[in-house]
């Protein structure tokens, strides 16, 4: 069974993101960690990083080496 975050479609095998997510892309670095507060970790990755929750948006939206990228 597919769990609700990572949907696997039956037809092609391919896992779809859940609608929420957004990605930013860092202006500042190729690849890095971030770290919250509290410890949580999101990867920067070939300038993208993705937020999945409001929480880590908020963090990401405020960090001022990061841009939102549209939809």
């Amino acid at each position: 069974m597919a769990s609700k975050s990572n949907q696997t479609d039956q037809v092609s095998g391919t896992v779809e993101q859940p609608p929420d997510r957004v990605v930013y892309r860092d202006n500042a670095f190729i690849s890095r960690t971030l770290v919250m507060l509290g410890g949580r970790t999101l990867p920067v990755s070939a300038h993208r990083v993705e937020a999945a929750d409001a929480v880590a948006q908020a963090f990401l939206d405020a960090h001022p080496d990061l841009e939102r990228l549209p939809e």
